[in-house]
């Protein structure tokens, strides 16, 4: 998942919430003007609009897709294009809605139509600039890796056309090439000048081993290669082939955007007893701070926040470092069976996995998914080489194929090779697999440290 993608089910989503508040609204604003003008009929009870969402929304969705008004290139584009769009995916929705009145002959008021139609359009030209400016504040943090010969005007079309800031890189060697990827994070690789077939095919299979998407002329393509053929897709005035070892479907990622968003919500909801209990048996056993906050390596290694309950004494950070000698871990990851840094009740929060439940508020604010490679601290993250890096093309998760499959009783490789087999096989099904799978691995406490 390239973080364009990940950013723009999540724009569609808002916009179908936001559809669906507009709806309520326009209700409200109905109920409100049926009084003040006799001559209105009395609005309707809600379930009368069950057929409406049902037909309607799925209808928008797909017009809102072929016309791309949640992405990135087309909100950071000329606000009249986005306005025209919107608006166009509007009078596709209204054509969804004439076809319920003409074939279903439903009771719907007409005027509570209008409302709706000029409310809903109203809310998603105000949301759209509202995504204008963020994904525009966004844009320093958001980085696509220029090679080759560009001119200025290139570069503000490659900007303009990707939403993203642009750094120019002079390529001189693969090892070079493959340190700069390593050293910070990249959503995206443009080949943009000529350079010779060798290492344009070198450039692509290291971009797809590190699973980050790699643009390339469409008259310079590569054949033959390791991975899936490539998609078009136009970058400005050019066409750009788009190489990239797995390219998860959007209809799929909305869906994981949305589930990732609800059910953390409503576990939030459900466990909140619990989440004070926890916190209130942490303060006491403990101590404050409650909560321990950790930068760890994101989607494609972007830096975050990430949030625990505190299991290890005040200081344990910095005792560190004399315990590195005892690291269980065969590779560039810190475990240890024994920390002495983790306090007795802490042992018990992190053999019952609730430590890791403050994560939801993670998951909610969108660094992290419910299911996905687990994050990383961001030292350990800029070590991993080679095509361990490819773990960081999905966002991070609560729970994973590792976390299921015996955590730390696994093999630094063996940990790596799921997470790479998860980023490649990903699916909805494998994510409710892994999810059905959580719940007796926590209670069995396998590899749990």
């Amino acid at each position: 998942m390239t973080r364009d993608e990940s950013l723009e089910a999540a724009i569609l989503v808002q916009d179908v919430v936001l559809i669906i508040a507009s709806l309520l609204l326009a209700r409200l604003g109905h109920a409100a003007a049926a009084h003040l003008v006799p001559a209105l009929k009395p609005p309707v009870a809600p379930g009368e609009y069950a057929h409406l969402l049902v037909i309607f929304l799925p209808i928008w969705v797909i017009a809102a897709e072929r016309l791309g008004i949640h992405r990135v290139r087309r909100l950071t584009g000329p606000r009249t294009e986005i306005a025209r769009r919107t608006l166009i995916t509007q009078g596709w929705g209204l054509a969804a809605v004439a076809l319920i009145l003409v074939a279903a002959q439903t009771s719907l008021n007409r005027s509570l139509i209008a409302i709706f139609f000029l409310v809903s359009t109203v809310v998603l030209l105000v949301a759209h600039a509202a995504q204008r400016r963020w994904i525009a504040r966004r844009r320093g943090e958001s980085l696509v890796l220029v090679i080759g010969d560009v001119t200025d005007e290139g570069v503000g079309e490659i900007e303009r056309a990707r939403g993203r800031r642009v750094e120019l890189y002079g390529f001189t060697d693969l090892a070079q090439f493959n340190a700069r990827l390593r050293a910070g994070p990249i959503d995206e690789v443009v080949l943009a000048g000529p350079l010779p077939a060798d290492d344009t095919r070198s450039l692509l299979e290291l971009s797809s081993e590190l699973g980050i998407p790699a643009l390339v002329p469409l008259a310079q393509g590569i054949d033959g290669l390791g991975f899936p053929p490539p998609s078009v897709e136009a970058v400005g005035r050019a066409q750009y082939l788009v190489y990239q070892r797995r390219r998860p479907g959007v209809p799929s990622l909305i869906v994981k955007a949305l589930e990732d968003r609800l059910l953390a919500a409503l576990l939030l909801a459900i466990l909140s007893p619990l989440l004070l209990l926890v916190a209130l048996l942490v303060r006491i056993f403990v101590g404050s701070p409650l909560l321990y906050l950790q930068r760890r390596g994101g989607l494609f290694g972007r830096p975050f926040t990430m949030v625990k309950f505190r299991t290890m004494r005040i200081g344990a950070d910095e005792e560190r470092s004399a315990l590195l000698a005892r690291n269980e871990m065969d590779g560039p990851v810190f475990k240890l069976t024994d920390d002495p840094r983790v306090t007795r009740f802490g042992r018990l929060l992190r053999r019952t996995s609730l430590d890791e439940l403050p994560q939801l508020l993670n998951v909610l604010g969108g660094q992290m998914s419910l299911v996905g490679p687990r994050p990383l601290p961001v030292e350990e993250t800029e070590a991993l080489r080679d095509g361990h890096r490819r773990r960081l093309a999905m966002r991070p998760g609560i729970t994973c194929l590792w976390q299921v499959s015996g955590r730390n009783e696994l093999s630094f490789k063996e940990w790596m090779e799921l997470d790479l087999e998860y980023v490649d096989r990903w699916s909805l099904g494998l994510d409710l697999a892994i999810l059905l799978r959580t719940l007796p691995a926590i209670l069995s406490g396998r590899g749990a440290r």
